[in-house]
């Protein structure tokens, strides 16, 4: 037989709970009730977030012009690989063409310290060179990535500046200015010569290049020192440098 006393307790028990959960507001009810953020948390928010995006930004154009220069590097010294093996099989004259011309019609502009091909010299039915020599292009050459160009100045460091060959025909049948690199029939690197302990230099940089410029002028701030390149020793070979303070010395 049930307690009165128990069964009272155990109605009262449920009754309180009944009226507690009444009185307690849902989570729905709670979000509406809720304090929610002030205008000036809100602006601190938004201003905080314009900051991140334009920190982000500059880093973002950085890292790209970085990876420019290092991606600019590898395709020179492709170039630089193909006209020294092409020397050795052909066992004649070859030449790296920079362009390095600062014309300002559209040609030149879009390729001005960008643009390299190599070329060979011929030889006549005898076996023997021409005299003027002539040049035949080997390919149609290739072009360094966007914002990155041949660096005049840094490349000619401790040696002897290397030679303009004016009026050479590249492809697409223009007439242009070069900066060269030659090798000998045995891929032996002859212009422009050593000079002491200094060899050749290959260097590009990141920047820009204004119409009518004859050098590369370096981004601001810390992308002054983005640059890279490599230098020729005397068996046509490269070797790349491993630090920026190698090229500014």
């Amino acid at each position: 037989m049930v307690n009165s006393d128990s069964l009272y307790q155990v109605k009262s028990k449920s009754l309180l709970f009944k009226t507690s959960m009444k009185n307690t507001p849902s989570l729905y009810q709670a979000r509406i009730h809720a304090n929610g953020y002030s205008l000036l948390e809100l602006l601190l928010v938004i201003s905080l977030i314009a900051v991140l995006m334009t920190v982000g930004s500059f880093g973002i154009k950085n890292f790209s012009k970085a990876s420019g220069v290092s991606s600019g590097v590898p395709i020179a010294q492709g170039v630089f690989a193909e006209a020294r093996a092409l020397a050795i099989e052909k066992g004649t004259n070859t030449r790296v063409m920079m362009h390095c011309d600062n014309r300002t019609d559209s040609s030149n502009r879009e390729r001005n310290l960008r643009y390299m091909v190599v070329q060979f010299e011929e030889k006549d039915v005898n076996g023997e060179f021409y005299s003027p020599a002539q040049w035949e292009t080997a390919s149609k050459g290739v072009k360094l990535p966007e914002g990155v160009f041949y660096s005049v100045s840094l490349s000619n460091r401790g040696v002897a500046p290397n030679t303009i060959v004016s009026g050479t025909v590249l492809p697409g049948g223009a007439v242009q200015n070069c900066r060269v690199y030659e090798f000998n029939s045995q891929g032996i690197i002859t212009e422009p010569a050593s000079a002491g302990n200094n060899v050749p230099r290959f260097v590009i940089r990141a920047g820009s290049l204004p119409p009518g410029q004859t050098e590369p002028i370096p981004a601001s701030g810390a992308g002054e020192r983005n640059a890279g390149g490599f230098v020729i020793w005397r068996n046509g070979r490269t070797s790349v440098f491993r630090h920026s303070d190698q090229i500014f010395f």
